[in-house]
Order: structure tokens, then sequence, then C-alpha cells
């Protein structure tokens, strides 16, 4: 029996499938998406870092909170270290926001338009942060969440919703408040927002 070479059409359809088949399994390991549980899912983080923080002498030791409660609502693993196999501490979250080129700067948490464009990119399963920096780095991050925007009294500002993580006084730690109840209004101008790419 006489072998025929592949057509054109075949072999277009061939490397179509290739093609869709690569695209679907980077979108799997790199792509985002909400975590419909977030809100529960979130709350017992809550539970257990004001626990950590309780009970564990360094209370640094439990700042591997923030990068797991992205990975609870966004489904990324933004902040997740594959070479200590751990969630990224505060401290270590600072480089890599500036080496690894996956953060894409808002704007400030004074600016209406990047509070508003936060709330969008958190509603379109994108992770946000807003990050206040110190002169020593980054004294906290606070999680973007999906949600509405709400008029907050004390900024001044209509606000996205968030959730934070405090480590010096875990009584102000929360799920699902507006972001001003994270920053003092004197600290919105060295907070920044960020969104993953």
């Amino acid at each position: 029996m006489k072998r025929t070479k592949p057509s054109v059409a075949m072999n277009l359809m061939k490397s179509t499938i290739l093609v869709i088949a690569i695209l679907f399994l980077c979108s799997a390991a790199f792509g985002q998406g909400i975590n419909q549980n977030w809100k529960k899912d979130l709350e017992e983080s809550l539970e257990k870092f004001i626990e950590c923080t309780n009970t564990t002498g360094e209370k640094y030791q439990c700042s591997g909170f923030i990068g797991e409660s992205i990975a609870k609502v966004y489904k990324t693993n933004a902040f997740f270290s594959q070479k200590d196999s751990r969630f990224l501490r505060i401290n270590e979250i600072s480089k890599s926001l500036v080496e690894n080129g996956q953060w894409h700067e808002i704007g400030y948490a004074y600016d209406q338009q990047a509070l508003a464009e936060a709330q969008n990119q958190a509603n379109a399963s994108k992770a946000v942060i807003a990050v206040y920096t110190t002169s020593n780095g980054i004294g906290h991050i606070a999680v973007i969440l999906p949600g509405k925007l709400q008029y907050s009294g004390t900024w001044g500002f209509n606000v996205p919703n968030a959730a934070s993580f405090v480590f010096n006084d875990t009584g102000k730690s929360f799920v699902d408040k507006g972001l001003s109840y994270a920053f003092s209004k004197s600290m919105i101008k060295n907070v920044v927002l960020y969104s993953y790419k």
C-alpha cells in the first residue's frame, strides 16, 4: 500500500492543536482565578495567623500568611518560594516585587482612580496588593479582595475591599473590610497598589 504525504490541512490542524495545548498548560501554570470560597478560607487563615502570633516568639515567622492569602483568593503562588517550599516572608516580598517583573504598579492609595482600578483588577481575578513602605522597607501589606468600592470617611475616598494581617496588633487584622481599615490616612502617601500580571 502506497503511503501518502500528510495534507497541508492535516499539518495545520496538528499545529493548531499543539498551540492550544501549550496555551492551556501555560494558563494552568501561571493563570489566576478567584476561589469561590475565598472569604471562608481567609477567615480560617486569619484564625491561624492570630494563633501563630500568639504562640510563636518570633512573629516574623508568621508573615507567610500574606503570600498564602493571595494563593487562597486568587489561586496563584505569586509569593511562594519553590526553593524553600514555603510562602515568602514580608521582608522577602519586597525583593520579589522588584526582581520577578510579574507585578505592575497601579498607583498610590491617595489616587481615587488607582483605588478604583485596584478593585476592578481584583474583580477581574487579578491578585492585587497594597504595600506600605517605610525607610526600612515594607512595613505592611494588605490584599485587595473581590467586592465593591466603599466610601471611607477617614480617607475621603471610595476604597476597595481588603484583608489585612497585622503582626504587631492582631486585633487590627481583618477580612472583607475597606482598605482604609489597614492604613491610616497619614500612611496613604506611602501605600502603592500593585496587580499581578
